[in-house]
């Protein structure tokens, strides 16, 4: 008996098979060739018709630089981020002064005033001013650079014009959004100054009313140069204890217990409050003018002291507002526009060729699936076993009854 060494005939094995197998699947391949070639061609023009259909996208874009700091003053305006960004509407955390600008960007403030000045349900075609915040959440992206610290601001539309002046728009709306907001120490003193000084204008408009109803009722009688001369001192000094104490509070609001500039002011008022004492307690003060009158004249001495108090006050006040407008325009934040947006030549989007390219490798892929998912069923239906298994599969995934 001869052995298979002898006769040089190698048995059918695994690898033959294989490459069996690989030659089926070209014959495959070939057979429908025609079939992939269609498809392959039918998405790709399919996909120049969306291509060319589809609207170009253009984007506009700005940079920004927010205002520089030193580091102390840095860590001084981090600190108060947090309740400035709770009344801005802002949520989550702010880390830095980028993110406090960028984030106020973000703001609702700042979506509700771009939709009514650009007139953005009009624009978008929809109803409600949420949807418009939602859209121009897709359609603008603001980034804070870590490294440069410059924000950059991009809004996309498909017409060019718009796109630049969404970008724009963005830049003077934060421009006016921190010229309302205290966001800087001088800022909050001055809106603490302009508050007092109202509810101050306030008092001095009632004084008045009163000394112009008493003199309506029956004349006012006029007051002594020497009662007049220590009311206006006293009123001085009254005014001089108000400013201070409001000087102390507003400082209260950025500064610790311990802060020298906080102590010398308690120190002062202290001071003031002592000489005050002294004025209206000594033979010249308050009680002696008003031992000096009588009847109507001591209800004139009262009138006409409420009413240099008042104006005493109303001046300190105003001294103390406009100092700080002084410092507040020394501190200004300045946000300064590096790069204006102009209208985009050229489109940012789609790109009309991975259009192209993603069809067309959609239809390569479908095609060839389809061509080996056929030349599987021929090859199964060939043999017995093979049509029995495919009824089978094909009874079992079938959604009629039986």
């Amino acid at each position: 008996m001869m052995n298979q060494e002898s006769t040089g005939i190698e048995p059918l094995g695994d690898d033959r098979r294989e490459e069996t197998d690989h030659w089926d699947l070209l014959i495959g391949l070939g057979e429908a060739k025609g079939f992939i070639a269609l498809t392959t061609c039918g998405f790709g023009a399919i996909g120049v018709v969306v291509a060319l259909l589809v609207p170009p996208v253009f984007t506009g874009r700005t940079v920004i630089m927010p205002p520089q700091q030193s580091q102390g003053a840095s860590a001084a305006l981090t600190a108060s981020l947090g309740a400035l960004a709770g009344a801005a509407g802002i949520g989550g955390a702010v880390k830095s002064p980028d993110d406090l600008y960028a984030a106020l960007m973000r703001s609702d403030a700042v979506a509700l005033n771009l939709s009514e000045r650009l007139k953005l349900k009009n624009w978008y075609r929809v109803e409600t001013q949420d949807d418009v915040k939602r859209k121009l959440n897709t359609v603008v992206r603001i980034v804070a650079d870590k490294k440069s610290s410059l924000i950059s601001v991009e809004a996309d539309d498909k017409d060019p014009k718009f796109a630049a002046d969404l970008a724009n728009a963005y830049v003077s709306e934060l421009r006016s959004l921190t010229g309302r907001l205290a966001i800087t120490e001088a800022q909050q003193k001055r809106a603490f100054f302009e508050a007092q000084m109202a509810k101050t204008k306030d008092e001095l408009v009632k004084a008045e009313l009163a000394v112009k109803q008493s003199q309506e009722r029956g004349g006012l009688v006029s007051v002594d140069a020497q009662t007049q001369s220590t009311i206006g001192a006293a009123a001085q000094l009254r005014a001089q204890v108000v400013g201070k104490e409001v000087q102390i509070q507003a400082a209260r609001s950025y500064a610790g217990p311990e802060n020298p500039e906080l102590r010398r002011m308690l120190s002062e008022l202290a001071s003031l409050k002592g000489q005050l004492e002294k004025l209206e307690g000594g033979s010249g003060g308050g009680e002696a003018a008003k031992a000096s009158a009588s009847g109507d004249s001591l209800s004139n001495v009262r009138l006409y002291r409420e009413l240099k108090y008042q104006e005493a006050i109303f001046g300190a006040m105003m001294q103390q507002f406009q100092l700080a407008r002084v410092e507040e325009s020394k501190e200004a934040p300045l946000i300064q526009q590096v790069d204006i947006a102009r209208p985009p030549e050229l489109k940012s989007k789609p790109s009309r060729a991975s259009i192209v390219v993603l069809a067309t490798s959609l239809g390569l892929f479908l095609g060839l699936l389809v061509a080996f998912l056929r030349r599987a069923i021929r090859k199964g239906m060939a043999t017995p076993s093979g049509a029995m298994r495919i009824q089978a599969f094909a009874k079992a995934w079938s959604f009629r009854k039986a």
